[in-house]
């Protein structure tokens, strides 16, 4: 049977041989880039795979390839804010030795030694993409420090102290090296206290120098004026505002416990804010932007996003009668996605008896909504849609303390 098997097999062979033949014909036809092509298809899916398993969260790190070749060049282009990446891009290059590897480790060298800045404006806006017309990410507040990772097209890629990386134009911040900004940080700094308040050209003057938000931070240059105090920007502009708007930083930046009080008053006084999405501070919020700024008034920084803020904390136990809950802790609501995973979409801070206050779109400010159906303000869509409640404390995930949150930006 074994030799009759073997007859049968040459025949067989032969009959395909005008097929293969046509088939080496075709493949040395094809072009140098169809070549390369059919040789880094494989490689292009391992770097998807690569990006996916290096970045869990594209909001606080970044890990972009892109292969690039034609018929005489073959390079692997993008940027990466892990140096591990660079290991995990070396051994799976190894077998492509042609490929020059010109992925850039952030920050880059176009940003040069000036590798981190400080907001310089009342409120920065940061951008999804480099462009003023693009989507408003999230803001950053006058003497707060950031990474400055990347420069392209006069836009700056940066990174705030809740991790979070978007653009921002560089007129609205101050570059500096590491240890400039230490000084300044470390250095003798005021933080504004009232909502709103401006730096004027004079003691009580009406020349606007710069508005000025709750949770500005600047530094005071010793001189005063009856019951004024002079004050300078990270630029060293100057100017003058009350002395009674300002108290010193240190025990805002290092605070020894969280009050739950004095959260809520925070979040309070923030009702009737316009909603503003991508909005973090007092001229317009989102509803992470809220629950993160009532955070960030009373000396933490939490995650920026209510899809991440989720996982912040330790989970509550939710009830039809709400029993398990507590003033302060954070709701969230959703919906499920095809697969059954949770989509969160929106967050609030809970006050008790099934009230909450939430900046929502659909309010147009920040508000206070109930979760009852007996309250003149029921919000039926919102307890629909209610999956979770989380109570963060100073101890627990993704609660850090200013003080914290800025020295972690500047030695990373």
């Amino acid at each position: 049977m074994s030799a009759l098997h073997t007859l049968n097999f040459y025949p067989m062979a032969i009959r395909f041989l005008p097929a293969l033949f046509l088939c080496l014909l075709l493949f040395s036809c094809l072009s140098e880039s169809d070549k390369k092509d059919s040789r880094y298809s494989n490689l292009n899916d391992n770097l998807v795979l690569l990006s996916k398993e290096l970045v869990a969260d594209r909001r606080t790190d970044r890990a972009e390839f892109v292969l690039r070749y034609d018929e005489d060049d073959t390079e692997l282009n993008g940027y990466t804010t892990l140096p591990v990446a660079l290991d995990s891009l070396q051994a799976l290059l190894r077998s492509y030795p042609e490929i020059e590897n010109k992925v850039r480790l952030l920050p880059d060298a176009a940003v040069g030694n000036k590798t981190v800045g400080i907001i310089k404006v009342s409120v920065a806006n940061l951008r999804s993409e480099p462009g003023h017309s693009q989507e408003l990410a999230t803001q950053a507040l006058l003497g707060t420090p950031i990474e400055v990772l990347d420069l392209v097209d006069n836009w700056c890629l940066v990174r705030t102290p809740d991790r979070y990386i978007a653009w921002l134009e560089p007129g609205a911040f101050t570059a500096m090296t590491v240890p400039e900004a230490k000084i300044w940080l470390e250095g003798e700094l005021l933080r504004l206290v009232p909502p709103s308040g401006f730096l004027t050209a004079a003691p009580g003057g009406t020349t606007i120098i710069s508005d000025l938000v709750a949770g500005n931070l600047l530094r005071p240059t010793g001189r005063q004026q009856s019951q004024f105090l002079e004050l300078a920007l990270p630029d060293n502009t100057l100017g003058w505002a009350p002395k009674a708007d300002f108290e010193p930083s240190g025990n805002w930046q290092s605070p020894d416990a969280l009050s739950t009080d004095r959260l809520l008053e925070a979040a309070r006084k923030l009702a009737g804010r316009p909603y503003l999405w991508g909005g973090t501070s007092p001229k317009g919020m989102d509803c992470s932007g809220f629950t993160k700024t009532a955070y960030y008034l009373n000396g933490y920084v939490i995650p920026r996003d209510a899809s991440q803020q989720v996982h912040a904390g330790v989970e509550v136990e939710l009830t039809d009668d709400f029993k398990n809950l507590e003033a302060g802790d954070l709701l969230f609501f959703g919906r499920f996605r095809e697969d059954g995973s949770e989509k969160i979409t929106h967050v609030g801070v809970y006050l008790g008896d099934g009230q909450f206050l939430h900046a929502g779109a659909d309010n147009g400010r920040i508000t206070t909504n109930s979760l009852r159906a007996s309250a003149p303000d029921y919000a039926e869509h919102r307890l629909k849609s209610l999956l979770r409640a989380r109570r963060l404390s100073p101890d627990s995930k993704g609660v850090l303390t200013v003080n914290d949150a800025f020295r972690s930006l500047l030695t990373k």
